[in-house]
């Protein structure tokens, strides 16, 4: 029995050790890939969630601006009504009031 008790220890020491490693091995390869993936996964859920958030607070956003500011509007044009003798346009008031113009504030650099 010594001599297979023998060869059992040589089998263990020069077949099952190494095959235990790559076992190991091939273990650990796989639950790290699981781990990545899941992480990868979560990642991305998050970045969904994230850009889903943005999508409505953009949404709630052109609402508001929408919101109120269009008001339909209808075109008038005023023509002057001319008066057949030019001489009585002196003495005529126009019929469309002149509004001032409106200009812009002034640039000034900021030093």
């Amino acid at each position: 029995m010594s001599f297979l008790g023998f060869l059992l220890i040589l089998f263990l020491i020069f077949v099952g050790i190494p095959l235990f490693k790559v076992g190991w091995k091939i273990y650990r390869m796989q639950k790290d890939a699981k781990k990545a993936f899941s992480q990868f996964n979560q990642q991305q859920q998050s970045r969904a969630e994230e850009f889903e958030s943005q999508q409505r607070r953009q949404q709630q956003r052109q609402r508001r601006k929408s919101m109120g500011e269009y008001v339909e509007f209808e075109d008038i044009n005023f023509a002057k009504q001319e008066p057949s003798n030019t001489q009585k346009t002196s003495s005529k008031k126009s019929y469309i009031k002149d509004e001032p113009l409106i200009s812009d504030a002034e640039w000034e650099d900021i030093k």
